[in-house]
């Protein structure tokens, strides 16, 4: 086996000493490989890891919360403001510094902004008060489905193409990105 090699690395120094062409070809391929390699390590190492629990310190040490205790806690503020409607509870980031990725259901009422302001201050003061956190989670809310009535368009509006429509998105004018 070791001669089988020998005899391969023995033909790749012949042609590359043949062809400058393979030569470059190596090297770029070599360089590709080490890119991706790199890139797939900085993927693993800043991608924003699941959390299991939460860690609080306490005066007689550490105090895992469960995830699923959190999603019930958050169920549970949920149930006071109807307009909403609690899909998914997900905790990403560090156990002692989490994140919250609540994804809702809008069920129409007040505004959004409104409703989604009262909601974080409630889920915070329920994570400082029920869990004892000192430093309150990081709260990104994702509205994934409305389910409000749209707010009717005024007779004297001017209309607006559906083409016209469709290109402006909530980014910038024209280009038609989205979240």
């Amino acid at each position: 086996m070791i001669q089988t090699i020998q005899n391969w690395v023995a033909a790749v120094s012949e042609a590359v000493a043949r062809s400058p062409f393979f030569f470059g070809f190596l090297t770029g391929l070599a360089a590709l490989l080490a890119v991706l390699l790199l890139l797939a390590i900085l993927g693993l190492l800043l991608a924003p890891r699941k959390l299991g629990c939460i860690v609080v310190s306490t005066e007689g040490g550490e105090l895992r919360i469960d995830a699923k205790a959190v999603q019930g806690s958050v169920l549970a503020v949920a149930a006071n403001i109807p307009a909403f409607t609690v899909r998914k509870v997900s905790l990403y980031g560090k156990q002692a510094a989490p994140e919250l990725l609540i994804q809702l259901d809008y069920n129409g009422g007040e505004s959004v902004a409104t409703l989604a302001a009262r909601f974080r201050a409630a889920v915070n003061l329920m994570m400082t008060d029920t869990f004892g956190m000192e430093k309150p989670a990081k709260i990104e809310l994702e509205v994934v489905r409305s389910f409000a009535d749209a707010p009717a368009v005024p007779a004297d509006a001017p209309a607006e193409s559906a083409e016209t429509a469709l290109s402006a998105g909530p980014g910038d004018p024209g280009t038609g990105t989205t979240c």
